[in-house]
């Protein structure tokens, strides 16, 4: 389980890898522009899709595993979108899904993991 302070984070550092990734990518002061760009998406369609992932992996104790299904889901989910940038659609899905996945791995220590042994109460 994670409260909203650890969403935040984990929302905020996908959002600036996201956007250092891009700049990366293109030429010139990029960064600033896909950050103002990317806030909406990225708070708003971003958070709800995370926060849908981690509720279906809720009973995956496997931390490693939460982190490989954030990689995972946005790759596939971003790769018809991918013709959309300049940098290929390949480039552009795994910006996502690498942000996604570090946004995961940030709050590693701030998610409180339930005991699935008998007796701890699931």
């Amino acid at each position: 389980m994670i409260g909203g302070g650890g969403r935040a984070v984990g929302v905020a550092v996908a959002h600036l890898t996201f956007c250092l990734l891009l700049a990366a990518q293109s030429p010139g002061v990029w960064a600033i522009i896909f950050f103002i760009y990317s806030l909406l998406p990225v708070w708003v369609v971003g958070a709800a899709a995370g926060s849908l992932l981690g509720l279906i992996l809720r009973r995956i104790p496997n931390q490693w595993m939460h982190v490989a299904a954030f990689f995972a889901a946005p790759l596939l989910m971003s790769a018809p979108l991918g013709g959309l940038s300049a940098a290929g659609p390949i480039l552009f899905s795994l910006s996502m899904a690498i942000a996604a996945g570090f946004g995961r791995l940030s709050i590693w220590k701030m998610v409180r993991v339930k005991d699935p042994s008998p007796g701890h109460g699931i």
